[in-house]
């Protein structure tokens, strides 16, 4: 399905900002800096569907070399990780809930049953990508098996707490990126998709768009970027699967202009050379004095976010505010940048292992970041002021979403430098997988934030 492009503004709005310093005197991110004066985005667009993560040629690329058998060593392990998933059985049985409930159930008349939604809808999109890389029905069959069963049982995503906006966000995109996928099966009768995209537009689509624009009523940096990033992600999926031109304008001017923290301006927290020497630029991420398994899921899902972004750009040639990776000098490529130096080691090619770290704490440069000081916000001792790097527990546990960053500026962009972190982050990883695929970032909630699969559907030698 297409349908005709229209711009209806000019596209004289350049994709990264105007020049200028990320940084003042003081040490502290001038972000007044990235305010330039903005024209909104509002374009009509083409949808040659799948267009969300991966497009078809995507999908016949890797479905050929591995039919030919010129895939490289680390996709065919990657894919034959995928094919021994325990969530891509053809015998899987989805369990809906009519609620989606994460974090407190005080008054949801049920218990946290998140889990059942995390599991099903990774399986859905695990075997979508199976059944474009075989052929195969069965697997598509399973995937609209598990969509069709959460269309028509569950009605509400929900809580009482915050926490429920994370699943809204998190399966919200996976569920929405299976979907876009199996869309183009013709095995999926038409109303069953109907019901799905309805399903997805009515459940997941309002949360997401809530929680951007009110924050669960707290000041706009209340919640960490990672809040922000998973429902940005899922907003614009499921914008795509539903061709809704206003929902993906909303996710596209928000990440050039929001208020949260998914906002570029926001997001990059300073620019700084690479304290060991080798001419990058990195920059500083909103979560880095926080934790590092928090850092790391921010990359991770940005990453997601600017892939579909960059997908549907290919349909959409003109819009070139899509290309989220080139935004402000390719922010998002030095802000990996700083967060995969940080938690890489020497000495060793296995994740994890023994060896000195690439960079020490006080090697890392650092802008003082206020979080929610003196904010509006109704509690007033929550705030917390950060002054270096984190150096937790979490250090090292690479999640994937390095194989994105690596594929894109080295491949695609065939830029000559700037990514000899994720590089290396991408190589220590690979065949990186995704949940249950080598066991990436474990079996909780933090293994489902991402999609994974990777080196499967990116890499390239």
């Amino acid at each position: 399905m297409k349908k005709n492009l229209i711009f209806a503004l000019g596209l004289s709005l350049i994709t990264g900002f105007t020049a200028c310093s990320s940084e003042i005197e003081d040490g502290t991110t001038d972000i007044d800096s990235w305010e330039m004066p903005y024209e909104e985005v509002v374009a009509k667009y083409t949808y040659t569907h799948p267009c969300a993560m991966f497009n078809e040629a995507d999908f016949t690329r890797v479905k050929t070399m591995l039919d030919n058998g010129s895939a490289p060593q680390a996709v065919k392990d990657e894919f034959n990780l995928l094919k021994s998933s325990q969530f891509t059985n053809v015998t899987y049985t989805p369990s809906p809930t009519e609620k989606i409930v994460r974090g407190d159930a005080t008054g949801t008349g049920t218990t946290e049953n998140s889990n059942n939604a995390m599991r099903d809808a990774a399986a859905a999109y695990q075997l979508s990508l199976l059944w474009k890389l075989t052929g195969d029905t069965k697997y598509a069959d399973t995937s609209i098996k598990i969509l069709n069963a959460w269309a028509k049982v569950c009605k509400e995503v929900t809580s009482n707490d915050s926490n429920h906006m994370l699943a809204a966000g998190a399966q919200g995109y996976t569920f929405a990126n299976a979907g876009e996928i199996m869309s183009t099966y013709s095995g999926w009768a038409a109303n069953d998709l109907t019901a799905f995209k309805k399903w997805m537009k009515d459940v997941f689509a309002p949360k997401n768009l809530d929680f951007m624009k009110r924050h669960q009523g707290t000041c706009s940096d209340h919640y960490w970027s990672n809040w922000d990033l998973v429902n940005m992600c899922s907003y614009f999926a499921i914008g795509i699967l539903n061709e809704d031109d206003e929902m993906v304008n909303f996710v596209v001017n928000y990440f050039y202009n929001g208020v949260g923290n998914g906002y570029i301006g926001k997001l990059i927290q300073g620019t700084f050379s690479d304290p060991l020497g080798s001419g990058e630029e990195i920059a500083q991420n909103q979560e880095s004095g926080r934790d590092q398994g928090h850092a790391m899921m921010s990359i991770a899902v940005t990453a997601n976010l600017c892939q579909m972004a960059y997908t549907l750009l290919q349909c959409n040639p003109t819009v070139t505010q899509l290309d989220f990776f080139a935004a402000k000098d390719n922010a998002i490529m030095k802000m990996g940048e700083y967060t995969a130096l940080f938690n890489l080691r020497n000495g060793s090619d296995q994740l994890n292992a023994a060896g000195s770290w690439l960079a020490t704490k006080e090697q890392m440069p650092f802008n003082r970041y206020e979080y929610c000081v003196d904010c509006s916000c109704a509690d007033k001792n929550h705030g917390a002021i950060h002054t270096a790097i984190a150096d937790d527990n979490g250090r090292g546990n690479l999640r994937p979403g390095w194989e994105i960053l690596f594929n894109h500026y080295a491949k695609v962009k065939k830029l000559g430098s700037g990514y000899k972190y994720a590089k290396m982050a991408a190589d220590k990883m690979r065949p990186e997988g995704g949940v249950d695929g080598g066991s990436r970032y474990g079996t909780n909630s933090g293994a489902f934030d991402q999609l994974g699969w990777g080196t499967l559907m990116l890499y390239r030698e």
